[in-house]
């Protein structure tokens, strides 16, 4: 589960950084001098723009070890003059001192912000501390002071009240943990707040198999390029129909794009016949559908493979 970071930003340094390197993106080339290559190489996959939001702390008192805690997915929040103004998403972390001093030089005590992570859907708020505060238990009078991660039992709630949770990074999890979940799922009511959250992972594992950790990728029917959280990773075969080991074959599922695609495949409009997107004939019909499905009709599948032709094969007798 994503967690909360907390990140009071008021100070005169704070303010800052804030404009030069949240606000204002900084490139990956200045970056790229300070970092290893393997990192590097994650950044220009998340960043392919070629510029990035960048945030650090220094090593003074316990904040290594809570930096430690922070992991990809994990929502940071901005406050000042008792409210939140801002929200951004963590999507990678590194140490790098040379970094930071050349992006924000040294504080008064003669340190520098070197737990260094990079940040993504930044949004503006106004979130008063009140709100915040029972939001996550507190008492109404706290003040959030000094940089911290809750737990993430404490940062369930925050999440859900102000839909913080991104669609894009999403906490990681090992395949034998996604197993588990993906078998979980089928015990469990659709509408209960356990059911969301594990399919929430099970779909951000899927993603990554899809994805790694880039932003934008490709939908598999109309070949638009598109931020991730644009994309489904959608069955190939309707998952209630699945066999348990079609459940956990990372093969069942490709990208398919909210913008309609996803719609029109699950629904049957289109399927696909020796790796080709058909018309299927669907009815009832429109003319503005039907020209989509036209926009469509004979794209190449490049999921169609013969590790998925039997999901495929399915897909297509099951909407005849």
């Amino acid at each position: 589960m994503s967690k909360i970071i907390l990140q009071p930003s008021g100070n005169k340094d704070s303010r800052e950084h804030y404009q030069d390197t949240i606000e204002n993106s900084i490139s990956l080339q200045r970056i790229g001098p300070h970092i290893s290559n393997p990192d590097f190489e994650i950044l220009k996959s998340i960043y392919p723009s070629g510029f990035c939001k960048v945030w650090g702390v220094t090593p003074g008192g316990n904040n290594l070890t809570k930096w430690n805690r922070i992991e990809t997915g994990d929502v940071t929040l901005f406050s000042r003059k008792g409210e939140i103004y801002a929200s951004a998403v963590a999507t990678h972390k590194l140490h790098s001192k040379s970094l930071a001093i050349d992006l924000w030089d040294f504080n008064n005590k003669g340190q520098t912000w070197e737990y260094i992570y990079f940040l993504e859907e930044v949004k503006n708020h106004s979130i008063p501390y009140i709100d915040f505060n029972r939001a996550v238990g507190y008492a109404d009078n706290y003040v959030i002071q000094g940089f911290n991660v809750l737990k993430a039992s404490q940062s369930i709630s925050v999440l859900k009240t102000f839909d913080l949770e991104s669609e894009i990074f999403i906490e990681e999890i090992t395949e034998d943990t996604y197993k588990e979940i993906a078998l979980k799922l089928d015990t469990l009511n659709e509408t209960e707040t356990e059911y969301q959250t594990k399919r929430r992972l099970e779909q951000g594992y899927l993603k990554s198999l899809l994805f790694g950790k880039k932003t934008i990728g490709k939908c598999a029917c109309c070949k638009k390029e598109l931020p991730v959280s644009f994309l489904i990773t959608a069955h190939i075969k309707k998952r209630s129909f699945c066999s348990k080991s079609e459940k956990l074959d990372p093969n069942i599922v490709m990208p398919m794009c909210k913008l309609g695609c996803d719609e029109i495949y699950e629904k049957g409009y289109v399927s696909v016949m020796n790796g080709q997107f058909i018309n299927m004939k669907k009815t009832p019909i429109s003319d503005s559908l039907n020209e989509f499905i036209k926009s469509i009709e004979n794209n190449k599948c490049a999921y169609f493979s013969n590790d998925t032709k039997k999901y495929f094969e399915w897909h297509l007798n099951h909407h005849k």
